[in-house]
């Protein structure tokens, strides 16, 4: 799946970045403005030429207000609902990854999304990054063979399950709670992306940084 514009896994790219604009909005929008909106994706003439066709397959309304025409998704269309729902790939695919952790039978510390998935610029190429944290207690010595099982089997499934619901590989990273303590008052890389795009989850949210003091001479 194309994660910083999942339609484009499904409709060709012209058409799949002119929807996706006119998708997110209400409002009716110049062809120049919708271009503009693709993020440079599309040129003003392959924007003209898109919503023509588009136009013609009654996908998109066209009132014209001279000097330029106004475009909008035609939501009476029966293809509207499944548009809609394409451009919202994205909110699904987080919401299918927040239910699945709420069934893990050892439940996790806690868990976020990180890197390109979370900051919505990836692609069909890119890795789902997850980072995981592993409570103690599945480390319980009294029954640690079987907890061990348990925990490796769920973190398994889950990635296999983001694996088939996107297309794109599930990267999982495991920390205890004292070493994601210690990670996250660091300055590593990883550290930084999840204080800044880190996608909770799980209900726990990241706890905020204490401010280093430096001392007085």
């Amino acid at each position: 799946m194309d994660l910083s514009n999942p339609i484009r896994s499904v409709i060709p790219v012209g058409q799949g970045e002119v929807l996706t604009v006119l998708a997110r909005t209400e409002q009716a929008l110049t062809g120049r403005r919708v271009a503009d909106l693709t993020d440079g994706r599309l040129s003003q003439k392959g924007t003209n030429l898109v919503l023509r066709a588009l136009v013609r397959a009654g996908l998109v309304l066209v009132e014209a207000h001279p000097p330029a025409n106004l475009y909008r998704l035609n939501r009476q269309h029966l293809a509207a609902r499944s548009i809609d729902e394409l451009v919202m790939l994205r909110v699904r695919l987080i919401d299918a990854m927040r239910e699945d952790l709420g069934r893990w039978a050892i439940p996790a510390w806690g868990a976020w999304m990180f890197g390109s998935a979370a900051r919505g610029d990836g692609d069909d190429a890119s890795d789902i990054d997850v980072l995981v944290v592993r409570p103690d207690a599945a480390d319980d010595a009294d029954a640690a063979d079987d907890a061990e099982a348990v925990w490796d089997n769920q973190v398994d499934l889950f990635s296999a399950a983001v694996t088939g619901w996107t297309g794109n590989r599930c990267e999982i990273i495991e920390y205890r709670p004292g070493e994601f303590a210690d990670l996250l008052a660091s300055d590593e890389r990883l550290a930084v992306d999840l204080r800044v795009d880190g996608v909770a989850l799980t209900p726990r949210l990241l706890p905020r940084r204490t401010p280093r003091v430096r001392s007085r001479r």
